[in-house]
């Protein structure tokens, strides 16, 4: 143990004495908030190591600080009201009633400090660990999850990282608040009346979040301070559950259970929203889960299944798809990982009553008239590669969910985990069709990769494919993209390649040796200096790069690398078609200019 103190300009840690030992020997305030966590909480794992109540969360000093912030709001409520009506203000109704006065400002201040002192729990409990690099404590929620922390960062409420940060963070969204007023309810979708609103809808992931589990972290202390403050919406001892649209196995009976209530809860919500939808404008759907399953009809996901399922078989019909930048680059769950960096938002339209029906050939027979324009312009729009098949799944559901019917070859009904494995085929198809538009040595190395990434392979198989795409492998090892030695070819990872590399004077770079160099320069100097490469390559009077294929190489080979498992090769592929419009932003910038001029003085006489 060490307590950690500020110096001057950086950390002190100083071994702890029996005095800081013994402030933290206090007794457990008698009547903390109830609350059982549930045995098999999603997105909790903590009660396999005693943590079996929310206080639980917290250590005993950690709860008797929050309790005695809590209890306080309700001190800083009445001082607040007795101050109004001391400053003339009329005593008006209690906020919850919709009333004015001293009564309703009081509440509305005490309103922010509860929420302040719910947020603050967040810096303030047993599962805070420490920041090694910037040397200061990591809230718990960095993703929406209680997991395990094996180290334990307790913070002084009245030191740097206290409560009064999280109430000047409250006092600043009052102070830059400039939008209309608004309403906010609380009303359960499946019930709700739709008529006259444009309907916008984020909905749960499936299984991916237990929400109301999660809420229950903070909702305890907010009950405590807040409860007569808002007597309806926080009449419940914790967070209603029973209703909650989440596939939970623990809650109905099982992975069968959930999947059952959360398809007719789905289909329930989305017959409600149709049958009051008009033509002026559509409903969107915002939704960003990664297809992560595979059976014997291909690789889908249920969360997308459910979700897709439950839209068409309401009614509605998919008009038109946006993926959107929706994640922040930096969050937990996306460093060093291929997470998804985007949302797709669905635009839904009531499908017409007379739709037509068609057969399975001629819907992948539409598909692939409008799959490849679609494929072409998410690639030119800057889609991350981790986000393509995502992104397909639209227009290829806007097809899919046009008909009122699509039928398989035996006679039954397409399902939709069906129509999204054959999206995922004719989206890999396309991408194959791709490959025709490269040179010679970039198709070698596309096939080549496929099947042995950067690891050796026999020479007599790269020698034969060499010969089929008309190019050889002792003209691939002149050109520098791989090596052939002792019998076996192996192409060059971009750490392999030399760091003296000049791109001008190559008179024969291929779109794989120029992705590759591209990677190299981008992961060691940065992306200006990547940029810069690129912009040469791009120029050369003896033969330009063509950056689009360079582009769409690092599409395609993503894909080889995320269906194969190579993650490390994925990334790289990744952060460069993510990053692609930086990278030509900084050529251009990086590129010389030329402020010098010739001046024709016999022209000037004339």
């Amino acid at each position: 143990m060490a307590t950690v103190a500020e110096g001057d300009r950086a950390r002190v840690y100083v071994a702890a004495d029996e005095t800081q030992e013994a402030a933290a020997l206090v007794n457990r305030p008698s009547d903390l908030p109830p609350g059982d966590i549930p045995d098999q909480a999603l997105s909790f794992r903590v009660r396999a190591y005693g943590m079996d109540q929310y206080v639980d969360l917290f250590s005993t000093r950690q709860s008797l600080a929050l309790a005695t912030l809590s209890d306080l709001v309700a001190d800083a409520r009445a001082q607040v009201r007795a101050d109004a009506l001391a400053a003339g203000l009329p005593e008006g109704e209690p906020l919850a009633e919709g009333g004015g006065g001293a009564t309703a400002y009081a509440d509305a201040v005490a309103t922010y400090l509860g929420l302040a002192v719910s947020r603050y729990a967040d810096m303030s409990n047993a599962l805070c660990s420490w920041n090694a690099t910037n040397q200061n404590v990591r809230a718990l929620f960095s993703r929406q999850a209680i997991p395990m922390a094996w180290d334990f960062a307790e913070v002084n409420p009245f030191g740097a990282i206290s409560i009064t940060g999280t109430v000047e963070a409250a006092a600043n969204s009052i102070r830059t608040w400039s939008s209309p007023v608004g309403v906010a309810r609380q009303q359960d979708a499946a019930t709700a009346d739709y008529t006259g609103y444009v309907v916008s809808t984020d909905p749960p992931y499936y299984d991916n979040i237990g929400y109301s589990d999660l809420s229950d972290f903070f909702y305890v202390w907010l009950r405590r301070s807040l409860q007569e403050v808002h007597p309806d919406l926080l009449s419940t001892i914790l967070v209603p559950k029973a209703e909650e649209l989440v596939a939970n196995p623990y809650r109905h009976g099982g992975r069968d259970g959930a999947r059952t209530f959360f398809e007719a809860g789905f289909e329930h919500v989305f017959e409600r929203a149709r049958s009051v939808a008009g033509n002026e404008f559509p409903i969107t759907v915002y939704y960003a889960f990664k297809q992560s399953e595979d059976d014997e009809s291909g690789e889908a996901s249920t969360g997308w299944e459910t979700i897709l399922a439950s839209m068409v078989r309401a009614g509605w019909q998919i008009t038109a798809t946006w993926p959107i930048r929706s994640e922040r680059t930096g969050r937990a769950v996306g460093l060093n990982t291929n997470a998804l960096a985007s949302s797709v938002v669905l635009s839904l339209r009531p499908r017409p009553d007379d739709a037509p029906v068609t057969d399975r050939r001629g819907f992948i027979a539409a598909m692939k008239r409008e799959l490849g324009p679609a494929l072409r312009e998410l690639q030119q729009g800057g889609i991350a590669p981790v986000d393509l098949p995502q992104s397909a799944i639209g227009p290829g559901m806007a097809v899919f969910s046009r008909y009122a019917n699509v039928i398989e070859s035996d006679g039954s009904e397409m399902a939709v985990r069906s129509a999204l494995a054959r999206i995922n085929e004719v989206l890999d198809e396309l991408l194959t069709e791709q490959e025709g538009d490269f040179d010679p040595t970039t198709r070698f190395a596309i096939a080549w990769y496929r099947s042995n990434g950067y690891d050796a392979g026999a020479f007599g198989d790269a020698e034969n494919l060499a010969r089929a795409r008309a190019t050889a492998v002792s003209a691939m090892e002149r050109g520098g993209i791989l090596s052939a030695r002792a019998g076996k070819v192996q192409l060059y990872r971009p750490t392999d390649l030399p760091d003296d590399y000049d791109v001008t004077s190559d008179q024969h770079t291929s779109a794989w040796e120029a992705l590759q160099h591209t990677i190299r320069i981008q992961e060691s100097k940065g992306i200006p200096a990547a940029g810069a490469f690129l912009h040469d390559a791009s120029r050369r009077s003896d033969g330009a790069v063509d950056l689009d294929l360079v582009k769409e190489l690092a599409y395609l080979v993503f894909q080889v690398a995320e269906k194969n498992g190579w993650t490390k090769d994925a990334i790289s592929f990744n952060g460069i078609a993510t990053s692609w419009s930086e990278l030509l932003d900084s050529g251009r910038t990086a590129a010389p200019v030329s402020t010098a001029a010739t001046l024709d003085f016999d022209a000037l006489d004339e």
